[in-house]
């Protein structure tokens, strides 16, 4: 099984991004759009992992959990991630006031270190993926119609709030990915004042 750990998107939240979506989609780009049902932000990627393993995974990401107290994200804007100087990502960028998702990814990372899963020793970029460009076809349209919702242009999104890491199992189709809750693993319990 191939395992992730995540954080959810509020319904509100999640519609907004889909309505902005939704504008950059009457581009004749070439992008294979994210289904508003499978928002994520993900805070740590696991890999293939043995079934027999699926258990102290969970107790790892418990303890990891428990040491963050629940904390507001924001989306920031919309942006693009790039690889080798190609557009390869439409993202949403997240913030986080208090940085706590960077203390949270650190645990986890730590936690499921010492059960021998690899260290991500990248710098924590929050986002949450709108679509994966397939071709640079109309690319350049696209591009036009995300600078209006760069994060120098609009308000920032929210705030929501982020009580627990989810383990998601990645399972691919022929339809395309499908995401599985394995696992909840709370956070510490914050008084929410926004």
């Amino acid at each position: 099984m191939r395992l992730f750990v995540a954080l959810d998107v509020r319904g509100d939240i999640g519609e907004k991004l889909s309505a902005w979506q939704r504008r950059l989609r009457q581009t004749p780009a070439q992008v294979r759009w994210v289904p508003p049902d499978q928002y994520h932000i993900t805070v740590k990627f696991i890999g293939a992992v043995e079934p027999a393993q699926l258990d102290p995974i969970c107790h790892r990401l418990d303890q990891a959990a428990a040491q963050v107290p629940a904390f507001p994200l924001v989306i920031q804007g919309l942006s693009r991630l790039e690889s080798r100087g190609k557009v390869r990502i439409i993202t949403a960028e997240i913030g986080s006031p208090d940085m706590r998702i960077v203390r949270l990814h650190r645990l986890i990372d730590q936690e499921l270190g010492a059960l021998g899963v690899a260290l991500d020793t990248r710098p924590l970029r929050p986002h949450l993926t709108l679509g994966r460009v397939r071709s640079n076809h109309s690319l350049n349209k696209l591009l036009r119609r995300l600078e209006p919702y760069s994060a120098d242009r609009i308000n920032p999104l929210g705030p929501w709030w982020i009580s627990e890491a989810l383990l998601m199992e990645s399972v691919l189709s022929p339809e395309g990915t499908i995401y599985r809750l394995r696992h909840r693993a709370p956070l510490q319990p914050a008084e929410l004042l926004i």
